[in-house]
């Protein structure tokens, strides 16, 4: 299982993307939705909201000044 972060606010969308996986979270700041899903999962949302739209989940580091 692969988490990734799609770029959508619609609500069909987001129905849509519960077709390819689990919904994880839904951002209420910015128009991410947070999705659980397979590698050939991945390729399918990729096909649906284009290649700028998804991107794979990071951890993020802490920089020292």
């Amino acid at each position: 299982m692969a988490r990734i972060l799609v770029r959508t606010r619609d609500p069909k969308e987001i129905e849509e993307l519960r077709k390819h996986g689990k919904i994880v979270f839904l951002s209420s700041l910015v128009d991410v939705v947070g999705v659980e899903t397979t590698e050939a999962g991945i390729e399918k949302v990729k096909k649906l909201f284009g290649e700028q739209g998804v991107r794979k989940s990071a951890r993020g580091t802490i920089q020292s000044v």
